[in-house]
């Protein structure tokens, strides 16, 4: 391992366990949220008789998921309600892979996962190789990508999207250099940068190719993009990165 000590900031929230990976190697990660996650309200998803319409089990019908805030929202601002608590039973899913899944597997543990993906466009295919689905539910955020959507619609398959939350950015002023910065999101991406500017050394890691090309819009430093889609890959980029920093001049 190396001797010295690199700063790395993470542009959203990271599990204890991370942190303590990135310490033991000789990284120090301090967290700053650049976007924040606010639940919006769909009509068509309040009451017992709306859930039970959109989540009756019907096996040529699945739930699609691309983000973990999707899961997480409907979890907590639908399903958990103040006077009732709805569990979902036999619900097939569709969804990103990395801690998308994690949450689908933590919040729905009934669920029937049929299909996952590391992007979008990815997960559409495989939605239409699976030839019983014929209708979705596509739970998102309103800044959601077109690709999924429009390559379902245009294979034949009935798409009823939900918007669920939104992304409000929540521009900070870093304050600090650091060595590399974890970015997981385009629009932490756009946040980030709407406030800062960082030095020409600075490592930023990506989670993905999305997000690597937003990168590419707001800096020519260097980008690297984490293996999978998932923090705990993101982590341990870095921690390859800083720890063989030699192999990478």
């Amino acid at each position: 391992m190396q001797n010295k000590t690199y700063r790395i900031l993470c542009t959203r929230p990271l599990s204890a366990s991370l942190i303590e990976a990135a310490t033991s190697n000789g990284i120090q990660v301090e967290v700053k949220e650049f976007i924040q996650i606010r639940p919006l309200i769909d009509e068509r998803l309040l009451g017992t008789e709306n859930l039970l319409s959109v989540f009756a089990h019907d096996d040529s019908r699945a739930q699609v998921f691309t983000s973990a805030n999707a899961v997480k929202t409907l979890e907590f601002t639908y399903f958990n309600r103040p006077d009732t608590y709805y569990a979902i039973a036999n619900m097939q899913v569709c969804c990103i892979d990395g801690n998308t899944l994690k949450q689908v597997e933590k919040h729905f543990q009934n669920c029937r996962v049929l299909a996952t993906a590391s992007y979008g466009k990815d997960l559409a295919e495989k939605i239409l190789a699976l030839p019983q689905i014929r209708e979705v539910n596509f739970f998102c955020g309103s800044q959601r990508r077109d690709e999924l959507p429009g390559i379902l619609t245009a294979g034949g398959i009935k798409v009823n999207e939900y918007v669920i939350y939104e992304n409000i950015p929540v521009p900070t002023v870093a304050g600090s250099e650091y060595d590399g910065i974890l970015f997981f999101s385009p629009s932490a991406v756009k946040s980030f940068f709407s406030a800062n500017r960082i030095p020409p050394a600075t490592v930023c890691f990506a989670i993905g190719s999305t997000t690597a090309r937003a990168l590419e819009e707001h800096t020519d430093n260097k980008i690297i993009s984490s293996t999978y889609t998932s923090e705990e890959s993101m982590v341990q980029t870095a921690i390859f990165y800083f720890n063989n920093i030699n192999c990478y001049e």
